[in-house]
């Protein structure tokens, strides 16, 4: 796969970083020697089952609830924990992809690299989320290895602006192995400019600014995403699965941490337990993510309407 140089912003669950318009700009030598001399001796993970081309039918206990409030209330409960802002306020936007994803998948095998990407697209399609034509330049990137230590390390001191603007100690978290996840992302937002009131009086940001208890004025934008697959931690689990995680995980700012309760979500595919492991991005996923990228992404109200839209598409 051919490396192409981006301005992108990398968070892989732990890798949290700065929250601004400033990103690192990689050059096209550090991406080609991350691509050919350091992610070309990774192994590529021991299982590659084909990705799923729908989205898996959630276990019985899943399908049907009591009553339509039981219901209600699990999926305002779902929503609401995984979209709990850990650094910013719950008020803020949920952050989604506003200008055109473009992928790139490195470390993997042609074919699983193609069912990746392919699957990557697919789900960002079907949830609303714009595409890149190509050619394009990666923002959205994906690299499988077996050394991810390594790899961040070297790129790193080949690039002092790897992880932008974000504070030493994000960087320091990021790059602890004893706290990484096998799947680590990293992401680069853009949270735009906030309105305000000086003296009790409303100072807009922009000129769409509007004195509203119900509209946020500010919509976090991605402005990249980049995940690290530890291939040593992930080898078993299919490639479908790790796509959908991915999925996810990249298409907004999820809280990995979230108790998900009774909730069936890919999420739970990294849980201790191994039991209930998700075959793939479940109903109620997909249902999110749709709505999500039908939101009104300045009012107030997003996560409730939401909340909304999923039970009326998982009521079906």
């Amino acid at each position: 796969m051919r490396c192409r140089p981006r301005r992108f912003f990398i968070d892989v669950s732990l890798f949290r970083g700065s929250i601004g318009r400033h990103c690192a700009a990689w050059s096209v030598a550090v991406l080609a020697a991350l691509c050919s001399s350091i992610v070309a001796r990774s192994d590529p993970p021991a299982t590659s089952a084909p990705a799923a081309t729908e989205s898996p039918s959630p276990p019985p206990e899943f399908a049907a609830e009591a009553t339509p409030a039981a219901l209600e209330r699990r999926v305002d409960a779902f929503v609401r924990a995984i979209t709990r802002n850990t650094r910013l306020s719950d008020e803020d936007s949920l952050v989604r992809w506003n200008s055109p994803i473009c992928l790139m998948v490195a470390g993997l095998t042609s074919e699983d690299a193609k069912l990746v990407s392919a699957r990557l697209s697919q789900i960002s399609a079907s949830s609303g989320a714009p595409l890149a034509r190509s050619p394009c330049q990666p923002n959205f990137i994906v690299v499988a290895t077996s050394e991810p230590d390594r790899v961040l390390s070297a790129w790193h001191a080949r690039d002092s602006r790897l992880f932008g603007d974000a504070a030493p100690a994000q960087i320091r978290q990021f790059l602890d192995s004893s706290q990484s996840r096998p799947v680590r992302l990293w992401y680069n937002i853009d949270v735009g400019r906030k309105s305000g009131t000086r003296n009790g009086h409303f100072i807009p940001s922009n000129t769409r600014a509007e004195s509203s208890a119900f509209v946020g004025n500010a919509a976090f934008n991605f402005l990249s995403v980049f995940a690290i697959i530890d291939t040593q931690r992930t080898e078993h689990t299919t490639i479908g699965q790790l796509a959908d995680y991915l999925a996810m995980a990249g298409l907004t700012r999820v809280d990995l941490d979230a108790g998900l309760g009774s909730a069936p979500s890919i999420l739970r595919l990294f849980a201790a337990s191994r039991e209930n492991q998700p075959a793939g991005l479940s109903s109620w996923d997909a249902a999110f993510l749709k709505a999500l990228y039908q939101s009104n992404q300045t009012s107030r109200t997003q996560r409730f309407d939401i909340a909304e839209r999923v039970t009326q598409d998982i009521s079906r």
